[in-house]
């Protein structure tokens, strides 16, 4: 018997065994993107200093005083009004952005010959607000106590004193020129029931 047919069907049964599907390529994994490198955070940008410059500044001044002491008297008199001078030195810092401090001293510089009583003492401390109107103008407003005394009574008078003050920086006027400060005011030194002690000023102040 011809046993090439049952060859032939044994083929066509195992062909399939044969004929499975190649198994699908593996997908190759997915590369994560690399993460984006954070930029670099910018250095804060330093705060600008002001004009005048970190911490407190400092300065003097000197001013000649020309001071009127007025005592209270009954309607019927006229009052007793006398002159007198002195030497104010002023010894300040500026502690806020428009607020300087200062303390004062005062030296005689009367002339009795003229009939000028003595300014025997004086010293004050004042906080001074200021205005700056241009570079070249300021103005102040000291506003502190003040204790004088005259005439060698051994009086002391001590109250409330305030005052205005015009400055000009003559730094505003020419860069070249010195921190210096021509200054020029008024101020009232005492006012009591008893009395006023009021004067006119003017000097110079040098900035360090």
């Amino acid at each position: 018997m011809d046993r090439s047919w049952i060859a032939l069907l044994a083929l066509a049964l195992a062909a399939p065994a044969f004929a499975q599907d190649e198994p699908p390529a593996e997908a190759a994994p997915e590369v994560e993107p690399a993460a984006e490198e954070a930029p670099a955070e910018e250095e804060p940008a330093e705060a600008a200093a002001d004009e005048d410059g970190e911490g407190l500044k400092f300065y003097v001044g000197a001013d000649v005083v020309d001071t009127t002491v007025s005592r209270s008297a009954p309607p019927s008199t006229p009052a007793p009004d006398a002159d007198s001078a002195m030497l104010r030195m002023r010894l300040g810092a500026r502690i806020l952005e428009a607020v300087n401090l200062e303390v004062h001293y005062g030296a005689d510089r009367s002339d009795q010959a003229a009939g000028e009583v003595t300014t025997d003492a004086y010293y004050g401390v004042y906080f001074v607000p200021t205005a700056k109107l241009y570079d070249w103008l300021e103005l102040a407003f000291p506003l502190g106590y003040a204790r004088s005394e005259f005439d060698d009574s051994g009086e002391s008078l001590g109250s409330i004193a305030y005052g205005v003050d015009l400055e000009i920086p003559v730094k505003g006027l020419w860069d070249a020129l010195p921190d210096l400060r021509l200054t020029g005011g008024a101020m009232v030194y005492y006012q009591k029931s008893d009395g006023r002690v009021y004067g006119l000023n003017t000097g110079l102040r040098y900035d360090f």
